[in-house]
């Protein structure tokens, strides 16, 4: 605990030292202790000598230091540390550890306000501490009223865990390390970097018009809404008001890899003009079926699509070979491409463009959730049986601070807090929605608004699901945001809620006690406690099933982020697909790290993603949406070695089984035509992952599209060979067919791009246009 001095520089305040305080300070430092902000400290009423003499036992003391901040000579700050296994009053209130470091901070008188000042001289203290004992927890101990402390305290990385009496003080007891310290102050510097908002230039937008356009060729002729015809060694797309053409690579699943920078379009009197996906798809619409308002809506998604574009070129320039190097956050935030078979894939309808600054999870920033105390008459709570209840749920989630800072705010409402729940909403989604929506739920106390929680939380790629920066191993949060994006209204369903605890245990299960699955460190990620709040106006039957039924609700997810090695990382799937600025991919850079052949660095990776799908498929007739944002793969030296699936809740299904299920679980029985059980595989996975992928591994020449799909063939040769019991699964249905039914996204999505899916018979909802060759097909590959 014991340092003589210890010098800094900090952002605004510059170069400060931190030094053993010395008898010629006192006169200043008697002078703080008087002023009325000091009453904490409980020597408003002594004389100088009094103090003085109690500062000279502190200097004494083996135990117990008194330093003093000083900036140019000029008192900052008065700060004690202590040993709290030797001070009397700790000692009764709680068992201290073997590195405690007790601490107390005293500010100068704020006669001229200083940007950031508190916060940087608590910064300077727990530096100079950490600095010394690497393996400290700093104690602290605030006033139960000390409100500003608290606050602060939070900012820097503390926890206040419980209630203490020392002597006639109430206090809280709080605690800190230096990993929650560092993490903190990241934040905090984070949040101040200014971002270039004006992204949308011309040099931009012509690369996102090129790269969209592309897209929507090559995704319009492989769902067989435009036809591409190869003429020598040039591609024409025929559309309305003229053609295009291009260069590119004819591959498997009808699928043409075009050359981005060949792309030119022509008018009907053969002239070059300047490519214009919005014209484009203006003039196309109607042959694709968009009209009126859908059109209208749909050329706005685009133009979303192409300004969340000109953000990325602009602002996220790390490369891949950097990227591939960081963590689960830093990749998610740094994506490219939303959803790769949609075209139309950023909307996010209803968002502004500081809200997308804000919230937009390429954008990256932190934010804050509101939280609000719902009254249980109209709120419920489910939670997995393999977690806690509801009181040891919330006390997880926010700071005994917070949670009495809350209650007292009931309080002053002649409200009791145990007759009220409380849960988070989205920010946006309170300003926007809840505010005005639920005002008569407001207006009667069913609702009560509480203000900001504590915690800072990040956007993944699924917009509305958030990750807790401030406390990494606190659980993901999923909470309604009613924007309109890629097909459906983000909300979340009460319904859904109530029994999503229930069918993740039901997976989790199954899978947890699947032995072949936990060969393969596959894991399913539990989404075990939910709340979803009722609001009567909208759950009349006669509204029926509406997004006004879906804007209150929120479910938390476990966290991957436990026990990771030092050669490991986690890595969103998606990253398997991005590319940078310069054009190089992720996944060639982990394939160059790991020192592997592309052969064997596929092979590791069909075995934790494909095999787990492949088997729980023909083994439980269990199905996921494995696609790239819904599933997080561990790498373990550039390797993969792991895969935790997620969106069990809203997005697993049975299907055509027999197999009995709890009530609460039924839901995910799915009926289907058998010949279109395996497109769960086929369409999920080959054509709306795979084919991306191996276009990337050609491009870079890493191996060819033969090859890739035999290595595919191979690993599930290998995965049947393993497992003889399921020989009849195997025949009844064959991975290795000639062909398979070709659904369509796109085509779902400008049919009706405000519920593309009806989520209670999603088989039903399905669009086809044919068949594709199976590029494992037997025929192909023995």
């Amino acid at each position: 605990m014991y340092f003589s001095s210890f010098s800094t520089t900090l952002e605004h305040t510059g170069k400060v030292t931190i030094r053993l305080l010395q008898p010629t300070d006192m006169s200043i430092i008697c002078t703080w202790l008087k002023q009325p902000y000091a009453h904490f400290w409980g020597m408003n009423n002594q004389t100088e000598q009094q103090m003085r003499n109690a500062y000279q036992d502190i200097i004494s003391n083996a135990h117990h230091h008194a330093y003093a901040i000083e900036q140019n000579n000029e008192l900052l700050a008065l700060v004690e540390l202590y040993d709290p296994a030797q001070d009397s009053l700790m000692k009764a209130a709680y068992k201290a550890q073997k590195h405690d470091v007790g601490m107390h901070i005293l500010l100068s008188p704020n006669t001229s306000p200083k940007r950031h000042f508190s916060f940087e001289m608590m910064q300077c203290v727990l530096q100079s501490i950490f600095a010394n004992n690497a393996a400290a927890r700093v104690v602290v101990e605030p006033d139960i009223a000390n409100n500003k402390i608290h606050t602060l305290n939070k900012r820097l990385g503390f926890v206040h865990t419980q209630h203490i009496q020392l002597g006639k003080k109430q206090a809280y007891l709080g605690f800190c390390d230096k990993a929650a310290f560092d993490r903190h102050t990241q934040l905090f510097a984070q949040m101040l970097i200014p971002l270039n908002t004006d992204y949308v230039k011309h040099s931009h937008w012509q690369w996102a018009n090129r790269h969209l356009q592309s897209k929507a060729l090559t995704e319009l002729v492989h769902e067989r809404l435009l036809i591409a015809e190869q003429i020598n060694q040039t591609w024409q797309v025929n559309v309305e008001g003229g053609y295009f053409t291009f260069s590119g690579r004819a591959m498997a699943l009808n699928h043409i890899d075009i050359d981005e920078p060949s792309l030119c379009f022509y008018n009907s009197s053969n002239e070059q003009k300047p490519l214009d996906v919005l014209r484009f798809f203006s003039m196309q619409g109607p042959l694709l079926g968009l009209t009126g308002e859908r059109l209208a809506t749909y050329l706005e998604e685009l133009n979303a699509t192409l300004a969340s574009a000109c953000f990325k070129r602009e602002n996220n320039t790390t490369s891949a070979e950097q990227l591939a190097q960081q963590g689960l956050q830093q990749i998610e935030s740094a994506m490219s491409e939303g959803h790769p078979a949609f075209i139309a894939n950023n909307g996010r309808i209803g968002f502004s463009k500081s809200d997308f600054l804000r919230y937009a999870p390429e954008v990256g920033k932190h934010f804050k959730v509101i939280w609000l105390a719902a009254h249980k008459s109209v709120c419920t709570f489910a939670h997995s049986k393999y977690f806690a209840d509801y009181e040891s749920h919330i006390n997880g989630e926010l700071d005994l601070t917070t949670r009495d800072h809350f209650s007292a705010a009931l309080k002053n409402k002649n409200l009791n807090l145990d007759d009220y729940l409380l849960m988070p909403a989205h920010p946006w989604q309170w300003q926007n929605k809840l505010s005005v929506v639920f005002a008569n739920e407001l207006a009667s106390e069913r609702l009560v608004y509480l203000g900001q929680g504590d915690d800072l939380y990040q956007a993944q790629q699924s917009i509305r699901t958030l990750y807790n920066s401030s406390h990494p191993h606190k659980p993901y949060l999923k909470v309604a945001l009613s924007i309109l994006n890629m097909g459906f209204m983000r909300g979340l369903s009460r319904a859904y809620m109530a029994v999503t605890p229930l069918i993740n245990d039901w997976v989790f299960d199954k899978v947890s006690q699947d032995t072949q699955l936990k060969a393969t460190n596959f894991v399913a990620l539990r989404e075990y406690a939910t709340l979803g709040y009722a609001h009567h106006t909208f759950e009349q039957s006669a509204l029926g099933d509406t997004a006004y039924r879906k804007m209150f609700a929120c479910l938390w997810r476990e966290n991957p982020n436990h026990n990771l090695n030092s050669d490991e990382q986690l890595t969103t799937m998606a990253a398997l697909l991005h590319l940078d600025n310069n054009g190089q991919s992720m996944v060639g850079a982990w394939l160059d790290q790991s020192g592997l052949s592309t052969n064997n660095w596929l092979q590791a990776y069909f075995n934790v993603y494909l095999i787990p799908l492949v088997h729980c498929f023909y083994a439980h007739k269990l199905v996921f949406m494995p696609h790239g944002e819904n599933l997080i793969l561990k790498l373990k030296n550039s390797v993969p070695v792991g895969a935790y699936m997620k969106d069990i809740g809203e997005e697993v299904a049975l299907l055509n089984s027999d197999e009995q299920l709890p009530e609460g679980v039924k839901r995910i029985h799915i009926t289907m035509p058998k010949e279109h059980e395996l497109l769960s595989i086929f369409t999920d996975v080959f054509d709306c992952f795979f084919r991306y992928l191996v276009a990337i591994l050609v491009r870079e020449k890493r191996i060819t599209e033969h090859e890739f799909w035999q290595c595919v063939s191979q690993s599930v040769k290998a995965y049947q060979h393993a497992t003889p019991a399921l020989n009849e699964r195997f025949k009844e249905y064959d991975f290795f067919s000639d062909e398979f039914a070709h659904s369509c996204l796109n085509r779902l999505q400008l049919g009706n791009n405000k519920q593309m899916v009806d989520l209670a018979d999603p088989a039903g909802s399905l669009q086809f246009a044919g068949s594709l060759n199976n590029p494992v097909a037997s025929s192909l590959y023995g």
